[in-house]
């Protein structure tokens, strides 16, 4: 009975620690259309945001919007620019029990249009 108890015990300690994960990654010319505008590039910019959710099954409730189009107009306010261009992004999310954390990384080049 003690064994069978032990054996319980590490088996729910081990589905406790246990987490599972998975990753998307891709890229995009640029936030708006470029076709035949002049530009400067103001440099390279990057910023990774993170969010949770709570899910049930098939039902995930968001304890927060994701920031997706914020990380955009974030960088390009914070650069002064007008597009962003040669955009590369990464997200991610990680599950613990019925917690699932998110995070979102995007990587692009900021630049000013001259037209």
């Amino acid at each position: 009975m003690v064994k069978k108890c032990l054996l319980a015990a590490a088996l729910l300690s081990l589905l406790l620690a246990s987490a599972c994960a998975s990753a998307t990654a891709g890229l995009a010319a640029s936030n708006i259309p470029m076709d035949g505008k002049r530009y400067r590039v103001i440099g390279p910019v990057t910023d990774t945001r993170r969010w949770c959710a709570f899910d049930i099954g098939v039902i995930a409730l968001p304890l927060r919007q994701p920031p997706i189009n914020e990380v955009m107009q974030d960088l390009l306010k914070k650069n002064e620019a007008d597009a962003l261009i040669n955009l590369r992004y990464w997200t991610d999310r990680t599950i613990f029990l019925f917690l699932t954390c998110h995070r979102f990384h995007l990587s692009a080049e900021a630049v000013k249009i001259l037209d």
